[in-house]
């Protein structure tokens, strides 16, 4: 299937706790549907779990079971999830820990996702972004100039997961992969660097300074360790000994300066 024709629903559950096979189950949904040039769908769903919710699970996502009283139990809600999502490649951030709790729920009806096609955004970030770090949601939102949310609810979730599956669509494409199926052969950089796509910062420092555009980074001082916002509109790329370089204008100096590149955790286009 090719890229450009693929529908994609991007999902995220909260749940009561981390252990589908334990008990633990879902207590909300969002999704959003995107491809072939159609605006965008939503879906969300609070969920009556029928069980109390960990206070590890409270403490990440903050639903009460107040919240969540009256509210459909997931038998209920399923059937119009599978129809949100039917035709569409499915996309989730750390996929096993969503999808094992869909197909929880779902039970001797699992057979329904046999014919899905599913993409980790996360495994894709480990290969893509090899300069992050650390690969949690926000923090691989914020190192890639995303704006993120505090709630860690299921919709607002998917919305930072398909803002980062779009920046690594953007890399796939420019590294010549052109279907959904060509994206389970992308090796991590380290492993096959003549073949996989450059580092998202290179990508974008690149283009930048083709285009005369101004970046915002988010800049860690390998001397104090203390993180900076500026804008930078970048000049050339160089290499030292064991590291490369960014040269760039700092608007917030208002002087030409050098930055290293490993120092950028985040950088991002202006609007």
């Amino acid at each position: 299937m090719k890229l450009a024709d693929a529908q994609f629903s991007v999902f995220d559950v909260e749940t009561t706790g981390l252990y589908p096979y334990a008990g633990d189950t879902i207590c909300e949904i969002g999704a959003i549907r995107v491809g072939r040039r159609k605006a965008a769908k939503k879906f969300h769903a609070l969920v009556n779990p029928g069980r109390p919710i960990s206070a590890g699970a409270f403490a990440v996502n903050g639903i009460t079971e107040e919240m969540l009283e009256g509210k459909p139990v997931i038998d209920e809600i399923l059937p119009d999830f599978m129809e949100f999502i039917e035709g569409s490649v499915l996309v989730a951030y750390n996929a096993g820990f969503d999808l094992g709790f869909i197909e929880s729920a779902l039970g001797a009806g699992r057979k329904a996702l046999e014919g899905y096609y599913i993409i980790d955004a996360l495994k894709l970030a480990r290969k893509l972004f090899p300069g992050v770090g650390r690969y949690n949601l926000g923090f691989v939102a914020e190192s890639l100039g995303i704006r993120i949310t505090t709630e860690h609810r299921a919709l607002s979730d998917a919305c930072m997961t398909l803002k980062i599956f779009q920046k690594e669509l953007k890399l796939l494409k420019s590294a010549g992969i052109e279907t959904v199926e060509q994206i389970e052969c992308v090796r991590p950089r380290a492993q096959a660097p003549a073949t996989l796509v450059k580092d998202y910062k290179v990508t974008l420092i690149e283009e930048a300074i083709r285009q005369q555009k101004t970046l915002n980074i988010v800049y860690r001082s390998s001397w104090n360790n203390k993180l900076t916002r500026r804008a930078v509109t970048p000049k050339k790329l160089q290499s030292g000994y064991d590291r490369s370089y960014l040269v760039a204008h700092c608007h917030m100096r208002g002087q030409e300066r050098i930055f290293r590149l490993d120092c950028i955790v985040g950088l991002d286009a202006e609007k």
